[in-house]
């Protein structure tokens, strides 16, 4: 009989498949970083031209699939493929997963190292590192200055939308910055709205704009799963993809139309149905 010293625990067992787990997100992000490496390689002897047909019928890569382990390659290729023990940014960004790598991108070079020393990235869910680089490349507002009432109207509608940043797989960060919500002010008729209305267009108007936020951090989310799937099966990736690009041309159609109108001879009015998309 083996001494109970020798006897496998399941605390042992855990500590084994973690370590297996951690090996293996380390050599995906280090394949990945190969990969870029070759198609950065590939798109320098390519014709002009050639490039989208090359990714799609050899490799089966999206553009922006490619162009994310070229970044992958660029950044963290000198540190990682040539790794040594004596650098400190080795230290801190030898262990990153291939998602915490992606989502680093969005920091300057210098920066990441520091990162990744003050947080415990281990512990971290994707969505909490997404928010604090987010918050980390937040400029920090500037002294404000006095402006005029058409100013402030201006700055306001121009910030309003939603502002796609290319960084990742994240590809691409989204990031929808509301505008401020205010009645508008009736200048022409000398009437003014009941407060009831303006209470309702008020809290329409949030409501959009609180829509246009979930849309925006979904899409986000939908992003990062195709990344992954891009990896694990490109086919299904590619399948999902166009279910997704299906989707959203509806949804653009869709709303250059609505609401439905009346019609013409003012007999009816032409209705939409809101659910007719399907996979």
């Amino acid at each position: 009989m083996h001494d109970s010293t020798d006897k496998r625990t399941p605390l042992v067992i855990a500590a084994e498949i973690n370590a297996i787990n951690q090996e293996s997100r380390r050599m995906l992000l280090k394949n990945a970083i190969e990969v870029g490496r070759r198609l950065k390689e590939a798109k320098e002897l390519l014709n002009h031209g050639e490039w989208m047909k090359w990714l799609k019928e050899s490799v089966s890569y999206s553009k922006s699939t490619a162009a994310n382990l070229m970044n992958l390659y660029e950044e963290y290729g000198h540190l990682l493929l040539n790794p040594s023990d004596n650098d400190s940014n080795f230290q801190a960004l030898g262990n990153l997963t291939y998602t915490q790598a992606i989502l680093l991108l969005g920091l300057p070079e210098e920066e990441r190292g520091e990162f990744v020393t003050r947080n415990d990235l281990d512990t971290m869910t994707t969505r909490q590192l997404n928010q604090a680089v987010k918050e980390l490349k937040t400029p920090v507002p500037a002294k404000e200055q006095p402006q005029s009432e058409h100013e402030t109207e201006t700055g306001a509608e121009a910030g309003a939308g939603a502002m796609a940043e290319s960084q990742t797989q994240g590809d691409i960060q989204i990031k929808y910055v509301s505008r401020t919500v205010r009645p508008r002010q009736q200048s022409i008729t000398k009437t003014e709205p009941a407060p009831a209305a303006s209470s309702l267009v008020t809290s329409y108007e949030e409501k959009c704009t609180a829509c246009c936020q979930t849309i925006a951090n979904t899409f986000q989310e939908l992003l990062t799963a195709l990344g992954h799937l891009a990896r694990l099966d490109p086919r299904t990736k590619e399948k999902c993809s166009q279910d997704a690009d299906q989707l959203a041309s509806y949804m653009v159609d869709r709303l250059k139309d609505w609401p439905p109108v009346a019609g013409t001879n003012m007999k009816g009015v032409q209705t939409y149905s809101t659910c007719e998309w399907g996979g």
